[in-house]
This record gives structure tokens, C-alpha cells and sequence, in this order.
């Protein structure tokens, strides 16, 4: 490796507008440390994304800056630690090892950044609607039912037992569609974690069990009856959700994702679950549907096959921070109970 040059020390610069730094303690000589003026908190951001991105033209899209703007405020660094803290080159920016002790610390800077604004924000946040994000036939058929007290869908019998459980304050929020949420419902092949941040509340509500749905009427042209999923290639009609974050491992849904790319033309991909359920309740198609949808469309029926079960397993990811809040874990609460009084594996569908 290159001999490397310290960066010549320079007279101490101006911080700018009042209030554009952290307005961190100044270091005294009488330390015997060098003398800093101030650190600005941009700067530390700066070095950050250069750490994680390993270039400098990357970290200025992350930052929404331009690169020039990057390289000055690592400079800035640069001139306080008395030291090039990257080796540059055309490929990116490689931290050196004298600096990553230096790096760590700007990481856990910026997680403590995070938090604070995290905290800071839930301050005013006691009177909002706490946010539940959810894929659209958890918020359709779970979430609304417990949000407006109607009883429909697998918690029907669970909100006429539990009107307590009710929870009127919550807000809806679509994870097709994206969105901020203090509470995530998120899926996982069964037996394991979903991705959540390790301070995040992780909590499994439910192992759904899945079946192959049909009607009476999708058979009775004379289509041959299947016994195992690989009889689905061969003169069925399919109709299937676009894969889903969390379900494509073989031991959850990953074997009807095959099936389907496998069929070709004679699999439908719909957007939504109530498309690919009228399409069954047509008798046009076969559904991968989970096992409680009889009790949305009673003439639905579960093929019986003899392949091993499909599951998925359900959490509640509730935000670290958000977790703070009395309403959060309110609702969190009610939703463990509420799920935990269902059966999810029985057909046709019962409560516990």
C-alpha cells in the first residue's frame, strides 16, 4: 500500500450558520488533544455513508448532495484527526485500519442520532392513530374486523366473545403500498424469524395453515380430481397472488410458486386476493388460499392432498421506539390475544 501523508493541519474554520453544528463540547488543549472548534453533525452523516457505500459518489445520492459537498466535509474530518481516513481510487473509497476504531464510533453516533429523533417524535404522538401495516388480506379479512367491531372473517367469533378487544383507534396501512407503520405484520416460513431491527418487538401471532381451494362447479366438465400439487401442472387452471416478501422458501409457499411458473400459460397472476377468489368461486381457477376462507365463502372446498401441510407464520413487529408508547402496546396486546384465541390450522375453519 501506498505510503500514506497526514493532511497539514489548518487554521481552526468557521462553523457557519448558528445552530449548523451539533454544538458538541469543545476539546482543551489541556487534554493534550488537538483543539476542535466544533463537529458538524453532517459531517459525521457524511463519513457514515462513505463507510457504508464505499465511494464517494454514492454516498452523495444517499445524502441527496453533490459529490463535491462530500469531499469537503470529509476534509473537514480529515483535518481534525490530522490523518487521510480513505484510501481513494477510481473503483471508490476504502476506509483505512487506522480509522475504523473512528468509524465505529461515527456508527454508533448516528444510531444514538436515530433514537433521539425517534423519541423526540413520539413526545407529540400519544393523540395519533397508532399505524398497523399489514399485506391486504391480513388488513381485509383480520385488521378490519377488529378496527370497526364487524363480524366477519376468522376473528368473527373472537370480536362476539371479545367486544373488549375492539380497537376503533387504529390506523390501516398497506405494506403493497409502503408507508411508515409503529406496528408491522410481516410473514416468515414457518419456525423462522422475520427481518426486523434487533431491538424491534418480535412477537408470532399465528402459523396459517394453506390449502388448494375449488368449487363444485370447477369440476363438474370432468377435469380429473388431483391428489398431490405436481397433478396441478397437468389440465388445471391456476390463479396466484405475485410472490410475497417472507413466503418463497420451499417449506411455505415456495412449492405453489413453482407449480405456477411451471404451469405458464394456464396460471393467472392476480393483485389481489379478491380477483384470484372470485375467479375460484367462478369455477374458473385453483387457489393457493389459506384454510380459514371458508368462512368468507362457505362453497369453497380444500383439495385433499397428500402433499405435507403449506404454512406461514405471522408476527408483530412492533418499532423499538414505539414501543415506548402506552397506545402501541396497548394495541399490540389486544392483537396477541385476539390471534391467540383462533385456530389456524382447522377446515373447515373453528375457534378455539
Amino acid at each position: 500500500m501506498a505510503k500514506r501523508d497526514p493532511v497539514r493541519p489548518s487554521a481552526p474554520r468557521s462553523t457557519g450558520t448558528a445552530g449548523a453544528g451539533v454544538g458538541l463540547p469543545r476539546v482543551s488543549d489541556r487534554s493534550g488533544l488537538a483543539h476542535i472548534s466544533s463537529i458538524d453533525w453532517e459531517d459525521i452523516r457524511t463519513f457514515v455513508e462513505v463507510v457504508r457505500t464505499g465511494s464517494f459518489s454514492e454516498a452523495a445520492l444517499v445524502l441527496g448532495v453533490n459529490q463535491a459537498t462530500v469531499s469537503r466535509r470529509i476534509a473537514h474530518i480529515e483535518e481534525d484527526a490530522h490523518m487521510t481516513l480513505f484510501e481513494r481510487s477510481v473503483g471508490g473509497a476504502s476506509l483505512l485500519p487506522e480509522a475504523e476504531e473512528l468509524a465505529e464510533s461515527a456508527l454508533r453516533v448516528g444510531r444514538h442520532a436515530q433514537e433521539f429523533a425517534e423519541i423526540l417524535g413520539s413526545f407529540g404522538a400519544t393523540n395519533a392513530a397508532v399505524r398497523v401495516k399489514a399485506t391486504e388480506r391480513v388488513y381485509n379479512y383480520m385488521l378490519t374486523p377488529l378496527m370497526t367491531g364487524v363480524h366477519m372473517g376468522p376473528l368473527q367469533e373472537v370480536m362476539a366473545r371479545r367486544p373488549e378487544l375492539l380497537m376503533p383507534g387504529i390506523r390501516l396501512v398497506s405494506a403493497e403500498a409502503g408507508g411508515e407503520a409503529e406496528i408491522s405484520l410481516v410473514w416468515s416460513p414457518p419456525g423462522e424469524m422475520p427481518e426486523a431491527d434487533p431491538d424491534d418487538k418480535v412477537r408470532r401471532l399465528a402459523r396459517l395453515r394453506y390449502g388448494i381451494f375449488y368449487t363444485e362447479a370447477y369440476f363438474a366438465g370432468g377435469r380429473p380430481v388431483p391428489r398431490v400439487l405436481d397433478d396441478l401442472l397437468h389440465w388445471h387452471s391456476l390463479v396466484s397472488l405475485p410472490r410475497i416478501r417472507g413466503t418463497e422458501s420451499p417449506n411455505a409457499w415456495g412449492r405453489w410458486y413453482d407449480i405456477v411458473d411451471r404451469a405458464a400459460e394456464r396460471a393467472s397472476v392476480v393483485e389481489w386476493s379478491s380477483v384470484s377468489e372470485r375467479l375460484v368461486l367462478s369455477g374458473s381457477a385453483l387457489a393457493l388460499l389459506p384454510v380459514y376462507t371458508p368462512c368468507l365463502n362457505p362453497s369453497l372446498r380444500e383439495l385433499p392432498l397428500e402433499d405435507g401441510p403449506i404454512h406461514l407464520d405471522l408476527w408483530k413487529v412492533t418499532r423499538r421506539n414505539a414501543a415506548r408508547r402506552a397506545d402501541v402496546r396497548v394495541v399490540a396486546e389486544k392483537l396477541i390475544e385476539a390471534f391467540a384465541e383462533v385456530d389456524w390450522e382447522a377446515t373447515p375453519f373453528t375457534s378455539l
